[in-house]
């Protein structure tokens, strides 16, 4: 009971902390990444608009699990793929720090509804199960991260157009009904809590 009464606490906090930062950044878009016609997540991308060049910088991208079942395996393979193939071998060596505490603080299978967010912090990017900080990482990891999805090589083209705001107003309003009813169960919140004690553990 007790589990349950703060896991409750810890996502009531983090809802405040989240509607906050959304003051601050614009939603741009949703988007269903799709691999062999199946949806494994979707996503949310909040930037903020330069006002002086029009131009945008990513502030929080948050993506949740839209599949039963996703191993850390296949979650690894997907996103390596998806960084290869925009950035190049080269870059994706280059970020291989990042990339490896990114995939770390997946500890077990990821579960539908379970959500993750990557955001820009004071010190880099903070990386969130569950509303639970895993990792820390670098400001940059989330502009590659991004690019990746919305660049010249984005996993599909429906991906980019939504996630940039290109898509109709009738499929951002269908993935965004779509997005908001994908959230994890309160023992899962708790579960994700200790894959938190234990990447402690092992530093």
């Amino acid at each position: 009971m007790y589990r349950i009464v703060l896991s409750l606490i810890t996502a009531l906090t983090f809802s405040i902390s989240l509607s906050s930062h959304a003051a601050e950044a614009e939603l741009q878009g949703y988007g269903a990444f799709s691999n062999l016609n199946k949806d494994w997540m979707l996503m949310a991308l909040y930037s903020d608009i330069a006002d002086d060049t029009q131009s945008t910088k990513p502030q929080r991208l948050e993506i949740k699990i839209a599949t039963k079942k996703f191993s850390p395996r296949r979650f690894r393979s997907l996103w390596l793929e998806t960084f290869a193939v925009e950035h190049g071998t080269d870059k994706v060596e280059a970020m291989q720090g990042d990339l490896q505490k990114f995939f770390n603080i997946v500890q077990g299978p990821l579960k539908k509804g379970d959500t993750l967010i990557i955001e820009r912090s004071e010190f880099g990017a903070d990386i969130k199960i569950n509303y639970h900080t895993l990792a820390l990482i670098s400001d940059d990891f989330l502009d590659a991260m991004v690019q990746s999805l919305v660049g010249k090589h984005p996993p599909t083209q429906a991906l980019k157009a939504g996630l940039t705001g290109q898509a109709s107003l009738r499929e951002q309003t269908n993935l965004g009904i779509r997005f908001d009813r994908l959230e994890p169960t309160l023992p899962r919140i708790a579960e994700i809590s200790r894959w938190g004690k234990r990447i402690l553990a092992s530093k």
